[in-house]
């Protein structure tokens, strides 16, 4: 069970089955809200990668972001993602995509002010991709990028690090971001 912690779907509670994926830590979760600070996640476009239950895309929207794509391989987490956006009139805001996330990446037009990547932390290869990725050639120019990883962080030392519980969240800001 995943429960919401902020906005206007504070209290509300996702229930994806146990084998689906390893949801973000609503630790993990307030932090990257806390990081990215109200300024820029309001009416933000935020991309959730690898987005398993959508928690943290969800989050985002329910604290004020305008417009969210939820990118995930398994049709069954995009499923969960696409309930929740029905039940709660919210379809309209999001777009969500049963796809790779490098395809959607190399092929959209859209430009993200927010990106949230959460891979299979035993996928290491992703989180090298992660870090050779020209971000601020994908992101608005005030944008940020968040990486989470598992109690041993992959990523260069160009990241902010910090730990929480037995995960890292690593980030980037872009030149221009407050």
């Amino acid at each position: 069970m995943i429960r919401l912690g902020r906005g206007k779907w504070k209290g509300h509670i996702l229930r994806p089955s146990p084998k689906l994926c390893r949801p973000t830590s609503s630790l993990l979760r307030g932090a990257f809200l806390d990081i990215a600070g109200r300024n820029l996640v309001d009416s933000a476009v935020v991309w959730d990668l690898c987005a398993g239950t959508g928690a943290v895309g969800l989050e985002a929207m329910s604290w004020g972001a305008s417009y969210c794509v939820f990118v995930d391989k398994n049709p069954r987490s995009t499923f969960l993602i696409r309930t929740f956006l029905r039940e709660h009139n919210s379809l309209d805001d999001a777009e969500v995509i049963t796809a790779d996330f490098r395809d959607y990446i190399t092929t959209t037009d859209s430009v993200p002010d927010i990106v949230y990547f959460d891979p299979p932390y035993r996928y290491s290869k992703l989180y090298e991709w992660a870090d050779c990725l020209e971000w601020s050639g994908i992101l608005s120019s005030h944008g940020a990028v968040f990486v989470e990883c598992g109690k041993e962080s992959s990523m260069k030392d160009d990241w902010v690090k910090r730990k929480y519980g037995d995960s890292v969240l690593c980030w980037k800001l872009m030149k221009e971001a407050r």
